[in-house]
């Protein structure tokens, strides 16, 4: 049988190829390279090395390149991409044969987080100059990315002193070993008392690891759990799983699924980030010049929904639109009739007298307000409504467990509340609900699913959001590859 024959390796060639010779004319290196050429990364807050004596640094400009080729094609490790720059055709291509050492990759970008979130908005200048962006609707979602903490690495202050005797047991069951082996004929067991030692040194340096937390919770009584690797991350629940780790929230434009703004936080829920990302979104429209006259729609999902947040956006002006987590328990057929209260029972099923300034329940029962001042639940400012005959309704088993009878809380700007449920409850409220998905899923599924970034590699939250910034970064730049050719790029550029 034939098979296609390849070259020889001991063929000789003429004229040897140019290293351009290799790369395509479409291949995506060309524009990074071009890209990056054009930015100013001293106006961009890097930090630019000049070497007066001795050996010249690295360019920031080839060290920033690498770290984008990197990224898109899924290599983090700074060990990794110096044996990339080595054998890697595209990026010999694009450092110029250059082959800077892990730790100089490493500094790069430990020390210049600053900048890379500057390149991630400089890119969104581009964008918004080709066209690519309206900000007309913005949907925002977060979602759980790990970090290097592993459980074991986690300590609870209620254990910590468990912990600690525990070391002390095994040091001195250690420290027993040896004297027994001291005691038995020299040069027996000389390999056990080698290894004897090396586990004491262990034990020794994880004992002043523990004395340290014990330090730091003495001193924050409010610390539960310190996070040994990363302390500025929280437990995360997704998907069935509770790991440390971030939410990781995102803003993006509808026109193009392009990621407009992001924040990095330890807050497990999404519910008190609805202000925090609006106002990241009209930052990134002031810092790239779109019109002030535009009215940009936020929409999210029901994990944003809270009353206190919305009632915050809307009196700074933001137009949000908040999925309420009872429209879709209803939905979804969740809401059923065996909980308390049961369906048809719920606050919103009470009738509002403004005149005798009470609430009336579905059979009829009048709920007075307990106190003559709001009081804080939660942050919020609430007032407390009772009703005294609960115990002359037959209905009571299907609207509260409560022995003193039924009690709502009902928000003081309940009138503004309303008005807003009415306005996603609308035709056009309901049909932004059923476009955020269709906005958000995409962007997440593509950054955990296609590039494979699910974690990450820098420790604390600055170190978290560079690494998020430069993860979104290409994201769009291979969502714009998409949508244009590299030639009409080189053109706009």
């Amino acid at each position: 049988m034939e098979y296609i024959a390849g070259e020889s390796r001991e063929q000789m060639v003429l004229f040897p190829e140019k290293l351009d010779d290799l790369i395509g004319a479409e291949n995506p290196v060309r524009f990074i390279d071009a890209y990056i050429d054009k930015l100013d990364l001293r106006a961009l807050n890097f930090k630019v090395r000049e070497s007066k004596t001795g050996r010249p640094a690295y360019s920031e400009k080839v060290l920033l390149k690498i770290y984008i080729y990197g990224y898109m094609n899924r290599i983090r490790s700074s060990r990794k991409l110096e044996n990339e720059c080595k054998k890697n055709i595209e990026l010999m291509w694009l450092a110029g044969r250059l082959a800077p050492d892990f730790k100089t990759i490493a500094d790069f970008r430990k020390d210049n987080k600053e900048g890379i979130k500057q390149v991630n908005k400089e890119f969104l200048k581009l964008c918004h100059k080709l066209g690519l962006l309206s900000f007309e609707v913005v949907g925002i979602d977060g979602t759980k990315m790990r970090t290097q903490n592993s459980n074991d690495s986690v300590y609870k202050r209620e254990e910590i002193d468990k912990i600690s005797r525990q070391i002390d047991d095994k040091i001195e069951e250690y420290l027993l070993e040896l004297d027994k082996n001291d005691i038995s004929e020299k040069g027996e067991n000389d390999s056990l008392k080698r290894n004897i030692e090396k586990k004491l040194a262990g034990l020794n340096s994880k004992k002043e690891k523990i004395k340290k937390i014990k330090e730091i919770f003495e001193e924050n009584p409010d610390i539960k759990r310190y996070f040994s690797n990363d302390p500025e991350c929280e437990f995360m629940k997704d998907k069935g799983c509770v790991r440390p780790g971030y939410n990781v929230q995102a803003a993006i434009d509808e026109k193009n699924k392009l990621i407009v703004a992001i924040d990095v936080v330890n807050d497990s829920n999404d519910c008190h980030q609805l202000i925090n990302m609006s106002e990241k979104v009209e930052e990134t429209k002031k810092e790239i010049g779109i019109d002030k006259d535009v009215n940009t729609v936020k929409i999210a999902d029901a994990g944003y929904y809270s009353e206190q947040e919305i009632i915050g956006a809307e009196d700074k002006g933001h137009n949000t639109c908040v999925a309420n987590p009872l429209d879709e328990s209803i939905k979804r057929g969740k809401k059923k009739g065996e909980n308390i209260p049961s369906a048809g029972y719920g606050v919103e099923n009470f009738r509002y007298d403004k005149e005798k300034d009470i609430y009336i329940c579905p059979e009829g029962k009048e709920l007075f307000r307990i106190g003559k001042k709001a009081r804080l639940k939660n942050g919020k400012a609430i007032l407390e409504y009772a009703c005294k005959s609960c115990n002359l309704c037959d209905k009571r088993s299907m609207c509260t467990k409560n022995k003193d009878g039924r009690k709502i809380d009902i928000y003081v700007r309940k009138e503004d509340i309303d008005e807003y449920k009415k306005k996603i409850r609308s035709k056009e409220g309901k049909e932004l609900i059923r476009r955020r998905k269709a906005i958000c899923e995409h962007p997440f599924g593509t950054i955990k699913r296609s590039l494979g970034y699910n974690y990450f590699l820098l420790k604390g939250k600055k170190g978290a959001l560079t690494e998020f910034s430069m993860i979104s970064l290409i994201y769009n730049l291979k969502r714009v590859l998409n949508i244009f050719g590299i030639k009409e790029l080189l053109e706009a550029i």
